[in-house]
């Protein structure tokens, strides 16, 4: 029991999102360019296409083994081999190609599971009694539980903040930052009073893993207006609720206690969004 406490606090003394280590983002976003440029490639059985090495949060060497897997009901998920081991070098990541929908949203998913390996929750630090609280089939205990809280949250802050940079780089008038930084602040106001989301921030979480853009030039086109000109937003016709808020918010409403620590970490990276905006010279 004192150990599970012991992780707990952890947790919850945490109160940012992680970075990972420049070579584990390197990794993955090679990863992610070799499967998306190999999307169509077609895939009879379980195969190894490659791994990855990382450390744990606690500094413990660990390996991932990419395995394509034709079978895959959705689009990703770890594991290890053999079952439920503790040892980080036992981990596996199942993807399979025809769920990807964009590279954004293949890179999140890598993003997301990596962010279970680097947990210590899951191999070096964790205990049976303490992974019998996590149950994927249970909501409470999946979107509420602190092991899906932090691969949830980090994936989540992670996409905003490459979306807000993707933007700042697409900018084509300086005086446009003022749109992003607006978006920005309504973002965070959403989150914490419930404020209506402007356009552009529907438009900005959307982007996020490019929700419902298609895949072809044209289509990617159109939905980029909007990068390069903040105000053209505007004019995007009405569409679903974008996935990445009943996403995050399945966390609130079953964890409702752990959602100020959410709240603590968006905070934060508001003001890394800031100083991009900030410090982007056009």
């Amino acid at each position: 029991m004192e150990k599970i406490l012991t992780i707990l606090n952890h947790l919850i003394v945490e109160q940012k999102r992680d970075i990972l280590d420049p070579e584990l983002y390197s990794s993955i976003e090679k990863l992610t360019d070799n499967l998306w440029s190999n999307r169509n490639k077609v895939y009879t059985k379980k195969t190894l296409i490659g791994q990855i090495p990382f450390k744990t949060k606690d500094g413990t060497d660990g390996l991932i083994k990419i395995v394509i897997n034709p079978r895959l009901s959705y689009i990703g998920e770890m594991g290890t081999k053999p079952y439920l081991s503790r040892d980080p070098m036992d981990f596996v990541m199942e993807l399979q190609p025809k769920k990807y929908g964009s590279k954004k949203n293949l890179y999140l998913t890598i993003y997301h599971e990596v962010m279970h390996a680097t947990d210590p929750n899951l191999s070096t630090k964790t205990s049976m009694k303490y992974l019998s609280t996590y149950n994927p089939l249970d909501d409470k205990k999946y979107w509420g539980h602190p092991i899906e809280f932090r691969a949830i949250t980090n994936e989540f802050l992670e996409a905003l903040v490459l979306e807000f940079k993707l933007r700042i780089s697409r900018l084509r008038i300086s005086e446009n930052k003022k749109f992003l930084t607006k978006s920005l602040e309504n973002i965070l106001n959403y989150f914490k009073q419930g404020t209506k989301l402007s356009k552009l921030s529907l438009d900005v979480l959307r982007r996020m893993n490019d929700e419902n853009v298609l895949d072809d030039r044209f289509a990617k086109l159109v939905a980029d207006i909007s990068l390069e000109f903040p105000q053209a937003s505007e004019f995007i016709p009405e569409k679903e609720e974008p996935y990445f808020l009943t996403y995050i918010e399945k966390i609130k409403n079953h964890n409702p206690e752990i959602w100020r620590r959410f709240l603590t970490m968006l905070s934060k990276a508001s003001k890394e969004i800031e100083e991009i905006i900030n410090e982007k010279t056009i």
